[in-house]
């Protein structure tokens, strides 16, 4: 059987929740034998959005990722369940049997993405299953038929742009992939110092000091710049330059979003 995949697009998701109230109304009273029994009204979504508030006034932008279980291929939930009610699919989704669950908890602790919830009156660890009903049906999963951006597709994925997993340091290979996961960027305004006037067209180049390559954009008509899609804990050189003014140049360290505030160029003599 070919393996199932989700892809989240985060440049499409506008954080509008609508995934996880379908996902809700569902699951919450409704029991799908033998895949799950009804997820609770509180206390768990089995897809939460994560709202990012990114950089500091007056640069600021809001990203929006919509996480659920990854259904690794190297779950520890799997390796970790001792009764065995954890389980693969031969599409790859993974599921936690509710009949053979103890709710012993350690899956929880194992999990390294805080998506497997306690249902505290059922006693049995729950999650995403992945619409594993719906799948069987040929429906496609419930988060992803709601979802009126189209930032969510499930199957047999054919995607041109780059894609990435959540975390990759955790080394689970998830079989959820994403288009656009944040990365840091550098942003700032250029502005000339004398007249304190903001200055468009000024050439911003960073230079990976780990790796060979660079980024060149230009300030645009208030100033602005922003260079996107840098690697975290890099160190870069910043060169900012305009024709008739002094250059400017800083290392920068990619932490998290670096904002350089406003830049003063002074024209040279």
């Amino acid at each position: 059987m070919a393996k199932k995949t989700f892809l989240f697009d985060v440049e499409k998701c506008t954080g509008c929740m609508l995934c996880s109230f379908a996902c809700k109304d569902e699951h919450v009273d409704s029991e799908y034998s033998p895949w799950t029994k009804p997820q609770s009204g509180s206390g768990q979504f089995w897809i939460n959005v994560q709202a990012m508030e990114r950089g500091r006034m007056p640069r600021v932008r809001m990203s929006y990722l919509p996480v659920l279980c990854q259904h690794c291929e190297n779950a520890p939930c799997v390796k970790v369940c001792s009764d065995g009610a954890i389980k693969t699919r031969p599409d790859g989704l993974v599921w936690i049997d509710p009949g053979a669950c103890t709710g012993c908890k350690l899956c929880l602790e194992a999990c390294p993405y805080d998506v497997i919830y306690m249902n505290g009156d059922l006693e049995i660890a729950q999650k995403c299953t992945g619409c594993t009903h719906r799948v069987d049906d040929g429906d496609q999963p419930r988060c992803v038929d709601v979802c009126p951006h189209e930032a969510i597709s499930f199957g047999d994925v054919e995607n041109e742009k780059p894609l990435e997993v959540y975390h990759p340091e955790y080394q689970t290979e998830p079989t959820v992939y994403w288009h656009g996961l944040p990365k840091p960027w550098i942003a700032g305004t250029v502005i000339d110092v004398v007249v304190d006037e903001v200055i468009s067209g000024v050439s911003i180049t960073s230079h990976d000091l780990f790796e060979n390559g660079s980024v060149t954009v230009l300030s645009d008509e208030f100033g602005d710049f922003w260079i996107r899609g840098m690697e975290k804990d890099r160190k870069y050189r910043v060169e900012i330059k305009k024709e008739g003014y002094e250059d400017f140049l800083a290392i920068v360290t990619t932490d998290d979003d670096q904002d350089l505030g406003t830049v003063g160029l002074k024209k040279t003599a």
